[in-house]
């Protein structure tokens, strides 16, 4: 034999090779074994299928036939029960239920299913029907589309109720001489109850509440909607209060968007235990932080809403409830719903601004949430909550100071203050949440007979402390010692101030109603004197709490309303009654002054300013401006040389000013005026020139012929035409206007011109008093402030007038209509909305058709003008800014400031006669002529005359003077080049016929030199120069530019 060498090659390849191959039968084996796993699995899911097949089959045979009877059902029942996946098959749990409700109803006892309960299969019928419950439940809650098994789910419901009521089984009819039959069919009916309830029945009838109650048209049948009914009164009958079920039943079913709207008579059964609810939510009142937290804030609206809404119902039928708890608890609910603790960023029509987006279910039942919130000023609530009040018994003879209280009377009725002190502080918490029905709420409120002088006689007789101590309580937060007293006097100045604008001046003052004139002085008094006290004792309290400033700007807002009454017509008996006793304006003041316009000194002022004199608030603002010019010139120290032309006046100056800067227009304007040859006139501008440029330019603006303004035909007040919009940039215009008069005010110019008070309101604008335009109507439109007054005052059907929610407007001889409310044009007038309707016109005519151009010259006003310097004035301050005070002219002061020029001194006889006749011959009326003629304005200057810029001066100017003068002093050198300007020209005739002149952007007066040779002579010139004075004065000749 040969022996062959085998290489390592070869050798490699056959170890290699029985790898592979003894891989191969590893995999083999493998891939067996797996086939016979894979083969043993599906032949048993085969035989489970088929198994699963065969048993629905057969039960479907079973239940399709009827011909079965109860022990049929549960095997049947029993074997489907085993079978996999049964909770995601709604189909068989829906037959399973169907079968149930079927045998029930079966007059064969063979068929009741609920006769197994006294069987020997009990103990199983038990557990399955428990299980079976436990998947009905569950098939409700996992479905994504509740309205798909809504069949499914109100049979599911059906079963339930009827296991829950044992006194509908036909076995327990049957057996009604066998008592402890009886006894366990009712425990069992018991346990089905106790296991509905922990299975999740009602986290069940929430979800379908929710996908089917939510929606502007309920999917749920009249009948479905009585057996939801029925399971709550089911619920309400087995709690026995159990606090665990309560809960349960406020953190489900209750937080369903209006319950008790869709819950409507006859299918309100679960109503007449509304008593048992609301008592059950007085026992939940150490569950109410749990509930505030697991519920969101839709969730928690709904459940507000529907307690009130039970409220409501058990008064309606007439049921006790002992309420004052429920409140506590409710508002306890309300103020966790209305809280903010991040950015409100979304839109929430119930609430308002809110930090999470609306929910489906809100956002489909607004309209039934709104109408579970009106009852909430429905008049069994309002009568019910505040009966106590309206019947208990005050002094009826009060003593005009609000400092004396009745001692005795407060120990009997502190329980009442403490009892109405809750209801009050719900309520303020309703209209704080509910901003929205607010005015809906309080008007309500007001309207309940003798609420406004019950709860006033209860804040009046109650309050025993100090004002001081009132002070105190506000400030507060409300869970620092709450004051009961505080609440009750938050909601007075509430419904009071939003009552007392819709009050005319015949009801007030002629009627005095609802309160005499003797009481609206002692609350104004009352309201007056606590308000300082919080502000100036209490400014650091007040400072650091947002709700006790919110409680301030109420009753400041009441304050404001009675001191603008009395203001336009006067029922307080003196001026000094609005300074408090312990109130010192000059200390106030000089605090305001050190403080640079801060701290509590500066919150007095603008909260009430009446305390201080109108001369010192004057004072106070001209220093204010005289220091903000002075800062702005040392940092901008460039002045604007602005050249006008005359025939071009306002045009000019709206094109060169509107580019400029405000503070550039504040501190650095001066003015050139261009003749009418285009020659520049030689004029310094000693604020001479500025002053008549801004007197022209407003007056031109101001014209009615120019259309940005109109007049009253009463008053003569001006105010925005709203027919302005003509002009293509009437925006534009009424900002350039409402800076040059701003600039005017800045500069201490008064002009002559009366704004109407509806106009001047809104550049004084308090944000926190309400306002009625229709007290101010009379000024614009007396005629249609009758037609009005007719009808709020008409007795029969006011639909009868053919009135709709607008007005029709004549715009260049076509008739425009504007809606007073989104779709007014059809909606009529009624009896019930035409208070409404009264003030919607008023307001229409006296804002909104003019609101653009007032805002665009509120705006150009205060970019001069700041805001902040105009809080402490009235409105009748603010016209005296613009145009001067109203009081008599003191002329006797006029003579002491006086200049004289041109060789007049104050001992001349010229001048000695001048004031002789000016003082004690002229009328008040000629009086305000001869200002008028020398200044261009017929009132006296806010800080006296003594103020007036340029001051006041009077020039000789005798027969020969032809504006010339030997002496060549700089002032006469002006004047002269004025003079020669103009051609004024003098004569030797001229002397006893030339009429004296003005100069009135100097305030200048020229007057002639009359020589008197003789004393009749002086007798008579003296005569003859006094009607030249008047007849120049009077008929405005002798008025010359200088």
């Amino acid at each position: 034999m040969f022996k062959t060498k085998v290489s390592a090659d070869s050798k490699a390849d056959l170890l290699n090779k029985s790898k592979s191959q003894r891989e191969s039968r590893e995999k083999d084996k493998k891939f067996s074994a797996a086939a016979f796993v894979i083969q043993r699995h599906w032949r048993r899911h085969n035989s489970n299928v088929k198994l699963r097949c065969k048993i629905l089959a057969d039960f479907n045979e079973l239940v399709s036939k009827e011909k079965y009877n109860s022990v049929d059902l549960f095997h049947a029942f029993k074997n489907v029960l085993f079978i996999k996946k049964l909770r995601s098959d709604s189909d068989v749990l829906y037959k399973i239920c169907s079968a149930i409700l079927t045998s029930t109803t079966s007059d064969s006892k063979a068929k009741w299913y609920y006769s197994l309960a006294i069987s020997k299969h009990s103990k199983d019928w038990l557990s399955q029907v428990n299980t079976l419950v436990a998947l009905f439940m569950d098939d409700i809650l996992s479905s994504t589309d509740i309205l798909a098994v809504k069949t499914a789910a109100v049979s599911y419901l059906t079963l339930i109720r009827l296991l829950c009521s044992v006194e509908q089984w036909k076995v327990y009819q049957v057996v009604q001489g066998n008592e402890l039959v009886r006894t366990v069919l009712e425990r069992l009916s018991e346990t089905f109850y106790t296991h509905a309830i922990s299975s999740g029945l009602l986290t069940a009838l929430k979800h379908l509440l929710d996908k089917n109650l939510a929606r502007v048209e309920s999917s749920l049948s009249p009948s479905e909607m009585e057996l939801i009914s029925e399971l709550l009164h089911l619920v309400l009958v087995h709690s026995r209060f159990n606090e665990d079920i309560w809960l349960a039943m406020y953190l489900s079913v209750m937080a369903t968007p209006c319950l008790v709207n869709r819950l409507t008579p006859p299918h309100r059964e679960v109503i007449t235990y509304s008593v048992n609810m609301l008592t059950a939510l007085v026992s939940l009142n150490i569950h109410s932080n749990k509930i505030i937290s697991v519920l969101s804030k839709d969730e928690l609206l709904f459940l507000i809403l529907n307690v009130i809404h039970l409220l409501h119902e058990g008064l309606r039928n007439e049921q006790i409830i002992h309420y004052p708890e429920v409140v506590d608890v409710v508002h306890k609910f309300l103020r966790a719903a209305s809280s903010t603790t991040g950015k409100a960023s979304h839109w929430h029509p119930i609430l308002g601004l809110c930090e999470t987006a609306v929910s489906i279910q809100l956002a489909n039942s607004v309209k039934q949430l709104t109408k579970q919130i009106a009852l909430l000023h429905s008049r069994l609530i309002k009568k019910f909550f505040f009966q106590d009040l309206l019947e208990a018994e005050f002094p009826k003879d009060k003593p005009l100071s609000w400092k004396t209280f009745f001692t005795s009377h407060i120990q009997s009725e502190s329980k009442l203050l403490r009892h109405v002190s809750k209801i009050c502080a719900f309520y303020y918490t309703a209209i704080t949440t509910f901003e929205k029905y607010k005015t809906d709420i309080l008007m309500s409120l007001c309207c309940l007979p003798d609420f406004l002088t019950s709860l006033w006689n209860l804040v009046y007789t109650e309050y025993s402390q100090s004002s001081k101590t009132l002070a105190r309580s506000m400030a507060q937060q409300d869970t620092v010692n709450p004051d009961p007293f505080v609440p009750v006097l938050v909601l007075f100045c509430s419904c009071f101030s939003q009552y007392f604008i819709v009050l005319s001046d015949e009801e007030i003052y002629e009627k005095e109603q609802p309160f005499s004139l003797r009481d609206l002085i002692t609350i104004a008094g009352f309201v007056n004197g606590m308000l300082f006290n919080v502000l100036w004792n209490n400014y650091d309290n007040l400072h650091n709490h947002q709700a006790a400033v919110d409680r301030i700007n109420i009753c400041h807002g009441l304050l404001v309303l009675l001191h603008e009454r009395d203001q336009r017509r006067s029922f307080i008996p003196n001026a000094k009654f609005w300074t408090p006793k312990d109130a010192s304006p000059t200390a106030i003041l000089a605090e305001l002054k050190s403080s640079g316009g801060k701290g509590r000194s500066q919150k007095v002022a603008d909260y009430i300013p009446w305390i201080f004199p109108q001369k010192r608030k004057m004072e106070y603002l001209h220093s204010i401006i005289k220091q903000d010019k002075s800062l702005c010139r040392d940092d901008h120290q460039k002045t604007v040389l602005i050249k006008i032309h005359r025939r071009r006046l306002f045009e000019d100056g709206l094109n060169h000013l509107k580019h400029l800067a405000d503070d550039v227009l504040k501190h650095q304007l001066k003015i050139m005026f261009i003749n009418e040859l285009g020659l520049e006139e030689a004029g310094i501008d000693q604020d001479g020139v500025l002053k008549e440029f801004l007197e022209e330019t407003i007056k031109h603006g101001l014209d009615p012929s120019f259309g940005l303004f109109v007049v009253t035909e009463e008053n003569q007040w001006h105010y925005p035409s709203p027919l302005s919009k003509i002009h293509l940039e009437y925006v534009e215009l009424f900002y350039y206007l409402g800076r040059i008069i701003g600039k005017a005010v800045y500069e201490g110019i008064t002009i002559d011109v009366n704004f109407a008070p509806f106009f001047i309101r809104q550049v004084l604008h308090n944000k926190n008093a309400l306002f009625s335009y229709l007290d101010e109507l009379p000024s614009l439109d007396s005629e249609l402030y009758k037609n009005l007054t007719f009808v709020k005052t008409y007795d029969g059907n006011v639909e009868d007038l053919g009135l709709t929610f607008s007005v029709d407007e004549n715009e260049f001889g076509k008739m425009v209509t504007y809606e007073l409310i989104p779709g007014g044009s059809v909606t009529t007038v009624t009896n019930a909305n035409k208070i409404s309707y009264i003030h919607q016109v008023a307001h229409y005519k006296m804002y909104t058709q003019i609101q653009t151009q007032t805002k665009a010259f509120v705006a150009g006003f205060k970019a001069i003008i700041n805001d902040t310097w105009l809080g402490m004035f009235s409105l009748p301050e603010i016209q005296k800014l613009i145009s001067g005070d109203i009081s008599d002219i003191d002329l006797q002061e006029l003579k002491r400031h006086a200049r004289y020029l041109g060789g007049y001194h104050t001992g001349h006889r010229v001048i000695t006669w001048f004031w002789d006749v000016c003082i004690n011959e002229f009328t008040e009326q000629e009086k305000s002529l001869l200002l008028k003629f020398v200044t261009s304005c017929s009132k006296p200057p806010l800080l006296g005359f003594g103020a007036m810029s340029p001051p006041f001066s009077i020039r000789a100017v005798d027969e020969s003077d032809d504006g010339t003068d030997d002496n060549l002093t700089p002032g006469r050198v002006i004047r002269s080049s004025f003079k020669s300007f103009l051609g004024i020209q003098g004569s030797n005739s001229q002397g006893n016929t030339r009429l004296p002149t003005a100069s009135t952007c100097f305030n200048l007066l020229k007057l002639p030199v009359y020589n008197k040779k003789s004393i009749l002579r002086e007798k008579l010139r003296y005569s003859n120069s006094v009607e030249k004075l008047r007849y120049a004065i009077n008929s405005s000749f002798g008025f010359e530019l200088s």
